[in-house]
Order: structure tokens, then C-alpha cells, then sequence
């Protein structure tokens, strides 16, 4: 709206009630113009007094006629009642190369509006537990696109259905540079299917942390199978999934072929006997892995002495680290003797119970 009055009046005037609709009319103009909460000049240049204004009122957008004719738009306002973050708010965050928010959660409009203003020059994002859905995934994915510089994606602690895990799959082929991924605990499941291979086949991903999930044997075969065209990976993390014993024979053989891979965690899974057995001949097989977490994977006397016999045939790992798991002296011992071989080059073992 426009109101025209004297500079006289001007000090008497009160602006008067807008209406739920005029207040969403005036914040979609103000997203369709791109003016983010602009005003005639910069904010930061505004008095305490215009501040506290502001703060109280509105930040008006940039006005097309004079400033004297007193075209107002009150935005902030409208974004308290939209429940919408104030886009100058946004454009603060959206100066650095590197935004991380955590623990704070995002509002479908918000997370709209954040999209919407996100920049080209983007390096990192973290949004760690800001309680994105469906929907906010959506209008997320499509303001990624066109982050072509983004090399580090942290979403962990994000419930993901199978529908929004597959768009952000499809989604990471938008972005040549992106080396880091988390999507820790991010309920994750084994019917999710070939898009879970699909994300291990990534052409330039260096690290993927894939925690506290729900991988079992599906999901062990997809990635052991993507592990063996994958030629760039060098971390990955499955800790705390519900990897069993025959999920981790699967997911071990991709690692008889793999020859990028120099850390890998498989800790609070339930290896046992069968997935011992596959671990020692990945470890008299695979000679480029140099950091393994098999901690609390119940390994007990016999496992012990399968993986003992691997590592006397080993001279890349360099740290193991088996505590929490049910060794008993004689395991133990059978560690030991087989990190004093001469071929061995492990520099650290951890063996700790408590």
C-alpha cells in the first residue's frame, strides 16, 4: 500500500493494522523482488534509536517511489507472523564462505527463505539437528543446486525418509568439489535400496560418515558393491548401525578390491565369528587400509585369533583399535604376538575394557 501525507503529519501518523493476507502479500513481493528486508540505506548505518524502531516495528523494503511518500512495508512483523526468519538476518549468514547451525530448530519457512537466499559462494554447510522434513528437504535441495563450490555437508541428525534420502543423493551430483558428507543418525534404513549404494559410488566424496543409522544386510551389499568401482573414498564410518555377521561378510569382500580406503569404522556392530573371518582375509588381502575401529564388534577368544592371524600377514595398518570386546587373555595374547611380527607396522593398539 501507499500512503501519501505532509511532512507536517508526518510525525502524528500511525501506520495502521495489516491483515494477515496483506501481510503475506507484502512478504511474497518482498521474495519476488529479491529486496530481503533492504531499506532506503544500509542498516548498519541506522541510529540506535532507528534500530530499536526497527526492532519494534519494521525494516520497510526498498521503496521504488521517494522515500517522502512514505511507502511502507512492514516486514518484520510479517515474518513473526509468518514464522519466517528475517531475510537480513539470513543475509548476515550468507556473507561467509562456511555457515554451520546446529541444535536449532527450522521452520518449514524458514528453511524456505534460507534456501531461497543462499549463495553461489558457499563452501561448508552444517544443519545438524535442526529438524528438517520432507518438505524443508525439498526446497533445500533445490537452493543447493546451485552451491557449485560446496565441499563439506553436514546433515546429521535429520530424520530422512526414503523419499528425501533419494533427492539428496540425486542432488550431490550437483556439486564437483563436495569431498566431506555427513548424514549421521539420520534413521537411514536397509530398504532404502540402491540410492544408499549410489551415494558410496560418488565420483569425488573423500569422507561419509554414515553413523547411527540402520544398515543391515541390504545395505552391506549395496556398499561393499560400491566400494569396489569406488576409486576416490578414503574414510568411511558405519559405526552404530545393525551390522551383523553376515552383513559384514558382504560389506567386507568390497574391500578385497577397493585400494583407496585408509580409515574405516565398524565399531559397536556385532562382527562375531563369521565377520572375523572375512576381516582376516580383507587383512591379509588389502594392503592401503591404515586405520581400523572394530571396537566393541563382540570379538571374543576365537575371533581374536582370526584376526591375529590377518595381521601377521598385514604391513599397512598402522592403528587398531579393539577395545570393548570380549578378548580374554588368551585373545589378548594372540594380538600381541602377531603385532611383534616383523612385517607388522601398527603403532597403536587399544585394547581397553573401561
Amino acid at each position: 500500500r501507499k500512503y501519501n501525507y505532509s511532512k507536517d503529519e508526518t510525525n502524528d501518523y500511525t501506520l495502521p493494522r495489516l491483515s494477515f493476507d496483506e501481510k503475506l502479500r507484502a512478504h511474497q513481493s518482498n521474495r519476488l523482488n529479491e529486496t530481503f528486508g533492504q531499506i532506503n540505506y544500509p542498516f548498519q548505518f541506522q541510529s540506535n534509536k532507528q534500530i530499536r524502531t526497527n526492532n519494534d516495528t519494521l525494516v520497510p523494503i526498498r521503496c521504488k517511489s521517494p522515500y517522502n511518500n512514505g511507502r511502507i512495508h512492514i516486514y518484520e512483523n510479517s515474518c513473526q507472523m509468518l514464522d519466517i526468519a528475517i531475510d537480513w538476518q539470513l543475509r548476515s549468514l550468507l556473507l561467509h564462505d562456511n555457515i554451520a547451525v546446529i541444535n536449532r530448530s527450522f521452520s518449514f519457512n524458514e528453511i524456505r527463505s534460507f534456501a531461497t537466499a543462499i549463495e553461489a559462494n558457499l563452501e561448508g554447510l552444517t544443519l545438524s539437528s535442526v529438524g528438517l522434513t520432507a518438505r524443508s528437504i525439498h526446497v533445500l535441495c533445490q537452493g543447493l543446486k546451485k552451491c557449485v563450490h560446496l565441499n563439506l555437508l553436514d546433515l546429521s541428525c535429520n530424520k530422512l525418509s526414503k523419499q528425501s534420502f533419494e533427492l539428496l543423493v540425486d542432488t550431490f551430483s550437483y556439486f564437483p568439489l563436495l569431498h566431506y558428507l555427513s548424514l549421521a543418525n539420520c534413521g537411514i534404513q536397509d530398504s532404502y535400496g540402491r540410492s544408499i549404494g549410489d551415494l558410496c559410488r560418488h565420483k569425488r566424496l573423500i569422507e561419509i560418515n554414515l553413523s547411527g543409522n540402520e544398515f543391515e544386510d541390504m545395505a552391506c551389499i549395496l556398499i561393499g558393491g560400491a566400494l569396489t568401482d569406488n576409486t576416490r573414498l578414503i574414510d568411511l564410518n558405519l559405526s552404530w548401525n545393525f551390522i551383523r555377521s553376515y552383513a559384514s561378510i558382504a560389506l567386507f569382500r568390497g574391500f578385497e578390491i577397493n585400494k583407496t580406503l585408509t580409515e574405516f569404522d565398524i565399531s559397536w556392530s556385532g562382527l562375531g565369528y563369521d565377520g572375523s573371518v572375512a576381516l582376516r582375509r580383507v587383512l591379509i588381502v588389502n594392503q592401503f587400509l591404515q586405520r581400523l575401529n572394530i571396537s566393541n564388534c563382540n570379538i571374543d577368544r576365537a575371533s581374536a585369533k582370526l584376526i591375529s592371524e590377518g595381521l601377521q600377514k598385514n604391513s599397512t595398518l598402522q592403528k587398531i583399535n579393539l577395545s570393548f570386546n570380549p578378548l580374554t587373555t588368551y585373545g589378548v595374547h594372540n594380538i600381541v604376538q602377531a603385532l611383534n611380527h616383523t612385517k607388522s607396522a601398527v603403532s597403536m593398539l587399544d585394547i581397553s575394557v573401561g
